[in-house]
């Protein structure tokens, strides 16, 4: 599972890569041939930073004299809402924290402040007891995602290599399942996540097993620290 290159956080349209993100795609796919890995099958989800972060893999494939796989789209793969959740979550922080409140309107451009906030609506999301009626819970989203990696180790079956493009939600819903890990630790787990990163998983029709986390060895061999990003 590979999650997608930097976005473009604090734009209006943050569903695209950064120049960063552009770069960090390319890297990968060159890592990928270097490798030399046959891949059976790549999924992606529907989101154009996950979509764009396969693009070049796909291109060096075809360029570099491998068998095309199958690219398969899976809406299981897609992010979960974040600027929703954060939305949704907000009013009620701010009533929480009087001293967040005062600083409202720097939310957005003072990074821990923006953190802080940002980390007490997703764990508040988690609880699921203050989901306004109608937005997606926690739970409906791990259930929409391990419905998906179960298509797909079904519809794949034993021996295959599959490049699963997608984001930090999706890959620490995988963590959970492989670990059974509570929800607080998946979601912990999700803010390490880093951009570009691989983390590979063993499955068979019984489970699945984590073999390797957030692996950014291809960015780091660059010597260039600033590939190395979470958002």
């Amino acid at each position: 599972m590979i999650r997608h290159g930097q976005a473009s956080f604090g734009e209006k349209n943050y569903d695209r890569l950064s120049p960063i993100g552009v770069k960090q795609a390319q890297i990968t796919a060159r890592h990928w041939i270097r490798l030399g890995r046959h891949i059976d099958a790549v999924y992606l989800g529907r989101m154009k930073r996950q979509i764009d972060t396969a693009a070049p893999l796909l291109s060096v494939l075809a360029d570099n004299g491998f068998v095309r796989p199958d690219i398969i789209t899976e809406a299981a793969l897609d992010e979960y809402d974040s600027e929703a959740v954060f939305k949704a979550q907000l009013p009620r922080i701010l009533a929480a924290y009087p001293s967040v409140q005062e600083r409202s309107d720097e939310i957005l451009t003072d990074k821990k402040l923006f953190h802080f906030v940002f980390h007490k609506a997703m764990n508040r999301w988690l609880t699921g007891q203050y989901d306004p009626p109608g937005s997606v819970t926690w739970q409906g989203f791990k259930e929409r995602v391990n419905s998906g990696i179960r298509r797909i180790v079904q519809n794949q079956g034993a021996k295959k290599q599959l490049a699963v493009f997608t984001s930090g939600g999706p890959i620490s819903v995988a963590v959970q399942r492989a670990l059974s890990l509570s929800d607080e630790q998946a979601m912990a787990q999700s803010w390490h996540i880093m951009n570009a990163s691989i983390t590979r998983f063993k499955y068979n029709p019984d489970g699945m097993a984590l073999v390797g986390f957030n692996d950014v060895t291809h960015l780091e061999m660059e010597n260039d620290p600033g590939l190395l990003t979470y958002r």
